[in-house]
């Protein structure tokens, strides 16, 4: 059976490396400079580190010269689930929002 690798440009897969630890993503499909990861592998990969993955927006976001207050954030977690699009599944955008939101609350 033939399983199509994920047609994603380059930075969406640097991206996504960069929030799931680049060693994870490198251990599992290779550098993600070069890796050209099955769909379904990388979706599977994506769901078992969504708590990290989460947790990375979070620490990404208040690293961000962009990102002021509560709305900044939302807009800034917006932009990446955006970008992430071709990964995520609904329910997982979903997961990522709520977690997003309990975590930035205060800001």
């Amino acid at each position: 059976m033939y399983h199509r690798p994920v047609i994603l440009p380059r930075d969406r897969l640097l991206q996504l490396a960069r929030l799931v630890g680049v060693d994870a993503f490198s251990e599992r499909f290779g550098p993600p400079q070069t890796a050209e990861p099955e769909f379904d592998s990388l979706r599977g990969f994506v769901a078992e580190r969504i708590d990290s993955i989460g947790q990375a927006l979070v620490e990404e976001a208040a690293a961000s010269d962009d990102v002021i207050d509560v709305a900044s954030a939302a807009a800034y977690l917006e932009d990446r689930l955006h970008t992430l699009a071709d990964v995520l599944t609904t329910e997982q955008a979903e997961r990522l929002r709520a977690a997003f939101q309990e975590r930035t609350a205060g800001w």
